[in-house]
This record gives structure tokens, sequence and C-alpha cells, in this order.
């Protein structure tokens, strides 16, 4: 028997997030946490789906609800996924497979997707996230950004992926940045990491781009490579802008 724990905020994409739910019908129970939505739209889909809804205020991170979505579950496994993500046939037959086995935690490898294209370089290759688990080999999931959950054992792979659909529009896209590099910035601040230059900001900007499109070979992405090159070395431009309107306001 498994459940599924997701959520959803305010300004996630409602179509992006019904094909997620509509990929893990097969589950037993789908939990969402609310995170402060009450438009129309997004509470008729929380009724299409059946979905035991509990409201939650917006955390700065996903990491912070992320013990309680395992813990709320009703059944032994539970499977956690981001508003952003689907299931394919193939997984959620290899899901369904190993839940009939002994208790264990397990990481699902993820294909990303950006404005519909696959990216399949500049970093944004095939990645492993910790995402189905057994309650009880799990421990505690740490509330810092992008933070591995605690388990007892090791953690075993899936053979089949999922998509990861992160960016389903440019506007999508620029909110998500401003959210994240408030995070970012802050952790920089309280890091103290040493003031902030007009070089600073154009070297971090360059470098970046570099890093993305040509030592990660971003550009064998073709268009969409280019566009997230340059929107990764935006990001890192915005988080540390932000970090050097903290460091004007302290002094």
């Amino acid at each position: 028997m498994l459940t599924v724990s997701t959520q959803i905020a305010q300004g996630d994409d409602l179509p992006t997030f019904e094909r997620m739910l509509e990929s893990i019908t097969f589950a037993d129970e789908i939990i969402v946490f609310n995170m402060e939505r009450n438009d129309e739209e997004a509470l008729s889909i929380f009724t299409k789906y059946r979905v035991k809804v509990i409201e939650v205020k917006t955390p700065k991170v996903a990491e912070e609800i992320r013990t309680r979505e395992i813990l709320e579950a009703k059944h032994k496994w539970v499977l956690i996924m981001d508003f952003d993500e689907l299931i394919p046939p193939a997984l959620q037959t290899e899901i369904l497979a190993v839940i009939d086995d002994l208790p264990a935690a397990y990481s699902i490898k993820r294909r990303n997707f950006s404005l519909g294209y696959p990216l399949r370089f500049g970093g944004w290759g095939d990645d492993y996230v910790p995402r189905l688990f057994h309650k009880d080999v799990f421990v505690d999931w740490p509330t810092n950004i992008h933070s591995t959950p605690k388990i007892r054992g090791e953690y075993k792979k899936l053979l089949n992926f999922m998509e990861h659909h992160k960016d389903s529009s440019l506007s999508e896209m620029v909110a998500k940045t401003n959210r994240y590099s408030d995070i970012e910035a802050a952790l920089f601040f309280e890091g103290t990491l040493p003031p902030v230059t007009g070089f600073t900001l154009i070297r971090k900007t360059k470098m970046e781009f570099i890093r993305r499109y040509l030592l990660k070979l971003g550009f064998l992405d073709g268009k969409i490579g280019l566009i997230q090159s340059i929107y990764q070395a935006y990001s890192v431009f915005i988080s540390y802008a932000k970090l050097a309107e903290k460091q004007r306001r302290k002094s």
C-alpha cells in the first residue's frame, strides 16, 4: 500500500500540477500539502483527484515540511513528489514491484525538462533524488535546502526515471528565481561573505555562464541550452545583487 505525498504553492503552474496528479493515480492515498492556495481552480483539482488536503503556511523551502509529508501518510510506503514531476508507466510498474519487498529507501533518477525541451547537458543531466521511503527506515529530513533525508541503512536506486518539468514558462522561471534568490542571499549573508563589488557581480555571472554553456557542454542542447545557461547566470547575478543589498543596509 502506497501513499504519494506532494505539495502546491502560490505561483505553481496548475496544469503541470494536474499532470503530476494524473501520473500518480495508481497510489492508494494522495496527500497534498496546500501552501495557502485558495483559488477556485486549485480547489477543483483537489476535489477531482480526491486528495487529502493538509493546510500549511508557505515554508521558505519544501524541506521544512518533508518529514511531516512522510509521517502524515496512512501507509508504510511513501513516495514524495514535487508539483512539476511525472511518473511514467515504466517507473510506476517498478515502484509497485519494489513496495512488495522488504523495508528500504530508494533514490529515483530524474530527467529534466525546461520549456518543454529535454536537458541533457549544462549540468542538467539525469540526477538521482531520494523519494521513495518505507517508514520503518526513515529517520529525519533536515530542513536546509537540497538536504538529503536520514535513513537507517543505505539508499537503493530504481532503474527507471521520473520526469522533472522544472520550467513551464519564462514567467514561472523568474518567479522561482525571485523566491530562491531571497533564500540564497540570506544564507550568503549569514555566512559573512566578503562585501560584494561590481567585479564580484561580473565575475560570478560570467563564470556561471561559462560553466554551464562551455564546461558543462550546454551548447549541445541547442537553443534551450543557451537559454538555460544565460538564465542560470542571471540567477547567480540576482542572488549576489540581493546579498549586496543586504550588506549595504547593514553598513
